[in-house]
């Protein structure tokens, strides 16, 4: 979550191809059963799903937060037929079911609160949100197509408001996170056209760990979705009737600058389960672009904070540039090693300034190392690559403490160390 006065930008693309293959015969073909008759057929579908995504979170208090989404959607369907041997077929009439076609819109976009905290190690966030009806819906495809109308089977949006669920908890586990993530929209109601989508449950388990700047996960999501109703009724042709999703994947994201970051992830679906004919999504693939914008009221504060701080905190390398390290005599003096791109380095960073205000015996002295190719990162972290890491030279001048770790980790050996304040 972004501190207070803090604004997250991201734009995220992703797309997919996917598969479907539905048998059609007389009446169901069109008009053109009225007019001879038609042997049975099979409609090959391909199926290219674009979106992306402009995600803001802007920081309202300490653990609070308002999120919010706004996807644009892109559909191409191409189609060819066959005849139930699998032979090709050209069709010299319209086709009603499936066509090439491009298809285009907002979705529907979606407003969130989101609260997080520590817990017992445990970093937790709640989300509670709703969807609003943006995205274009078409006209019920059941009913145009028993009239003999072409008609549209995909839709842009849900057509109603839904309330949204999100919880997720995570934890540092030495050089690897480990979190956990579930999310609900359930459209309570019909909207336009009598349509009604069905509920979306998603949940999931991902690991991460740093390799120098580079965040690198890996992850499974398990999607699932229950019916579209149309006017109260699930359709038996085409449409979603319920189904089921695993997906496997790899991503990484990777700093640019001290403020944005790059991330690409590819999933495959390693399982699956669908009532009736519907799309085979093999393969989703994700690029996203972010940004961290500072508000001048919120970034002023941060570094007045930092200024006004108690106790002996200094900044010992600003830039990752080459530096004597040298201890305070007869003091715990606590080099901090950090990077911008250090989530858990802030944590460290707020606690030790905290340590050093109400314990005159300490002082911090900070390192920003930028990544570990720079000359502070080589000349005094050979063989390092985890963030955050610290260094405790003791009064006497001995090095009682240099590790890598999670921020309990750290900061729960700096207390032993240390003891009670005197």
């Amino acid at each position: 979550m972004v501190e207070a006065g803090h604004l997250r930008l991201d734009v995220a693309a992703d797309g997919s191809r996917a598969l479907a293959v539905h048998d059609t015969e007389c009446p169901e073909l069109g008009p053109i059963c009225a007019v001879r008759d038609e042997p049975p057929q099979q409609h090959h579908t391909v199926l290219w799903l674009w979106e992306a995504r402009i995600l803001g979170e802007y920081g309202l208090a300490p653990n609070w937060a308002v999120d919010a989404v706004v996807p644009l959607r892109l559909m191409q369907t191409r189609t060819s037929y066959t005849d139930l041997a699998g032979d090709p077929i050209v069709l010299d009439y319209e086709n009603i079911h499936h066509r090439n076609e491009t298809l285009a819109g907002i979705g529907d976009p979606q407003v969130w609160i989101h609260h997080g905290r520590l817990v017992g190690g445990f970093a937790l966030s709640q989300r509670l949100g709703v969807s609003l009806p943006l995205g274009k819906i078409e006209p019920d495809p059941e009913v145009l197509g028993e009239l003999g109308f072409p008609h549209e089977h995909f839709q842009l949006g849900t057509g109603t408001a839904d309330p949204l669920i999100g919880l997720d908890a995570s934890r540092d586990l030495g050089p690897v996170s480990l979190a956990v993530f579930a999310q609900g929209q359930v459209p309570l109601y019909a909207g336009r056209y009598g349509y009604q989508a069905g509920a979306r449950l998603l949940g999931g388990l991902e690991a991460q760990r740093k390799v120098g700047p580079i965040t690198a996960r890996l992850g499974a999501t398990l999607s699932h979705e229950l019916p579209e109703r149309w006017s109260g009724v699930v359709p038996v042709d085409d449409g979603n009737q319920g189904r089921t999703d695993l997906f496997v994947g790899a991503g990484a994201t990777v700093p640019v600058g001290n403020d944005w970051s790059i991330s690409v992830d590819v999933r495959a679906r390693a399982w699956g389960r669908v009532v009736g004919a519907q799309l085979d999504l093999p393969v989703i693939a994700e690029v996203s672009f972010g940004r961290l914008v500072h508000f001048d009221s919120g970034d002023e504060a941060e570094e007045a904070g930092a200024e006004a701080s108690p106790g002996d905190v200094r900044e010992a390398v600003t830039a990752g540039e080459a530096a004597a390290l040298a201890p305070e005599p007869g003091r715990w003096t606590v080099f901090d090693f950090w990077a911008p791109w250090c989530e858990a380095c802030k944590r460290v960073d707020a606690e030790l300034r905290a340590l050093a205000a109400k314990d005159a015996r300490v002082a911090v002295r900070r390192v920003n190392i930028v990544d570990f190719d720079s000359a502070i990162a080589r000349q005094e972290l050979p063989g390092v690559d985890v963030l955050p890491h610290l260094r405790v030279v003791g009064p006497d001048g001995k090095v009682r403490l240099e590790q890598s770790g999670t921020p309990d980790e750290l900061l729960g050996r700096v207390s032993q160390l240390l003891g009670p304040a005197k």
